[in-house]
């Protein structure tokens, strides 16, 4: 007879036994330990692309190489998120080697040099000095002295994180981690990197893979990154919802969002959280402009009018959002869900969902759509970060990656040789020669060639790709935190049929305009002071706030 007893011993037998017999194959794509060489990679990628690209990896290095290996994913959040912590871990281990090899205190000063680019011409004459050869040399009393130092003895250290590549984001945030030093065109060596592989197939960053499109850097011009695959911004859509709302078709321009229609229906994602939620942001603006210089107004004045009317358009999107979400992935889902009508996302991510909600005629109610003239094509790179302890097996990634092999993985259907096994990735592979005719066959989105799309246009760094870090301050602090008061002014607006005098109150944006952002708020922000940028927050948002309330005030009183 069974007893219980018998049959709790054997519950608690096939608990311990079945993690052990359901474990994938270490071939089947590097998803276990074991007894193989791991490769760390931090990411902001999602589990799909994880996921495929540890697989095939794995199975190339077996094949080519007979080496069983494992990736070892790390992913903190977004690439804001990843930032922040690739600043603390360096700034830890730089504390360590400072006091060991000075025996000084490392204060503020000296946290603020080490990774900071501006001392790269006195971290020179550092060198020539003398002072990092013999930092018995340094005078405790000269900061500026130890600031140089510092700054020159991080960039000639090996001091690593533990992570061998960043993969995954945008040129804006590979380009600060390049300045900053976290970034390395090769290892100590000189056998492993970015630049190395350069050198080893030179065709593959000519025509191939060109540095840059349509003003979109695609490269570092000292190839400490990379670019692997491609992506644009857009609008991601519920037509079922769309229908419902009233609208006799689909969207076309980014001043749809700001439709009064879609009230409490925009899902957005908080730039201070995502990298790419603030390129999207940044297009939006970018199109304003160059739709007033196509009307015929000289560029320095299209400029800071097209950012201002840019202001106004981000100021209305705000108001119709549902939330400011810290995952941008969450964005398509809700749109796909119906709890939102529409929002901004990245390419992939909508074409993702287009894909998971198409039924058996291969109609889908979720689309997505690039605005006409209103985005550019920009790269996703992969880097070698300082101090990698696996340099030459990083090597061997990045090669992969960029081959023909690994750009498969990009867009060819589930199931197609070569191509992802589980999970259609839709995302347009950086490689030109990828756009042939065979290939078409075989991809998941044959009619989108990137290099064709991005001829419509073109991408201006000058105008704003010195403020990303204001744009997302901005839109912090006169959107996200006073949100509510913003939500309930627009309502107040749409209910009393937007009497103009209380509209333009609500679309001023002289606080928040492309004179004060360039100088005031971006000299606040460089001056890395957070009590400074706590201040000028309270203010901006306390400002926005209190029209918010004045509006709803002077609306009830009429």
């Amino acid at each position: 007879m069974i007893t219980r007893l018998s049959i709790v011993f054997a519950l608690l037998g096939l608990i311990l036994v079945a993690p052990f017999a359901l474990r994938p194959d270490p071939e089947d794509g590097g998803l276990t330990r074991g007894d193989s060489e791991r490769l760390v990679i931090i990411t902001p990628h999602n589990e799909s692309i994880q996921s495929e690209f540890a697989r095939a990896f794995a199975r190339h290095m077996k094949s080519e190489h007979n080496r069983d290996v494992f990736v070892d994913w790390r992913q903190p959040g977004g690439t804001s998120e990843i930032a922040r912590f690739l600043k603390s871990e360096y700034s830890t281990r730089f504390e360590t080697l400072w006091r060991l090899k000075t025996n000084l205190p490392f204060n503020a000063s000296i946290r603020d040099a080490f990774d900071n680019r501006s001392f790269d011409d006195a971290s020179e004459n550092a060198i020539q000095q003398g002072w990092v050869r013999n930092l018995a040399l340094l005078d405790p009393k000269n900061p500026d002295q130890l600031s140089a130092t510092a700054r020159a003895l991080f960039l000639n250290s090996e001091i690593g994180v533990g992570i061998d590549l960043f993969f995954g984001g945008g040129a804006y945030d590979f380009t600060r981690q390049a300045s900053s030093g976290n970034l390395v065109s090769m290892d100590t060596t000189e056998r492993y990197g970015p630049a190395v592989l350069a050198k080893e197939e030179p065709t593959w960053f000519d025509d191939v893979m060109p540095a840059s499109v349509s003003g979109e850097p695609f490269r570092d011009p000292g190839f400490k990154w990379v670019g692997t695959v491609l992506s644009s911004f857009g609008i991601v859509y519920n037509t079922d919802v769309l229908n419902r709302l009233g609208f006799e078709s689909g969207l076309k321009r980014w001043d749809d969002l700001a439709d009064p229609r879609f009230v409490g229906q925009i899902a957005l994602a908080d730039p201070t959280k995502s990298g790419s939620t603030t390129k999207a942001f940044e297009m939006l603006i970018q199109e304003q402009i160059q739709r007033l210089i196509a009307d015929g107004m000289p560029e320095a004045e299209a400029v800071p009018k097209g950012w201002e009317a840019a202001m106004r358009l981000i100021i209305k999107i705000s108001a119709n959002a549902r939330y400011f979400t810290d995952y941008a992935a969450k964005v398509p889902r809700d749109v796909a869900l119906g709890d939102a009508g529409a929002g901004m996302s990245i390419d992939f991510y909508g074409r993702t969902f287009n894909e998971l909600y198409q039924n058996e005629e291969g109609d889908s109610h979720v689309q997505f759509l690039m605005p006409k003239a209103g985005t550019s094509i920009g790269a996703d790179p992969i880097g070698m970060l300082r101090g990698a302890p696996h340099p030459e097996l990083a090597h061997h990634f990045i090669r992969f990656v960029l081959s023909p092999q690994g750009q498969r993985l990009w867009n060819f259907r589930v199931g197609e040789a070569g191509g992802p096994e589980r999970y259609a990735l839709r995302r347009p592979p950086i490689r030109r020669d990828f756009y042939t005719e065979e290939n078409k066959t075989s991809m998941s989105d044959p009619e989108v060639n990137p290099y064709e799309i991005a001829e419509g246009f073109t991408y201006h760094d000058e105008w704003t790709g010195s403020l990303f870090a204001s744009l997302r301050f901005i839109i912090k602090a006169t959107c996200i935190d006073p949100h509510e008061e913003q939500r309930a002014a627009w309502e107040h607006l749409i209910k009393r049929g937007m009497p103009v005098e209380d509209l333009e109150v609500f679309e001023d944006v002289s606080l928040i305009s492309y004179e004060n952002a360039t100088n005031r708020i971006a000299a606040v922000l460089k001056t890395k002071d957070k009590v400074a940028e706590v201040k000028l927050a309270r203010e901006l948002t306390a400002s926005f706030r209190e029209k918010y309330h004045a509006i709803v005030a002077g609306g009830k009183k009429s």
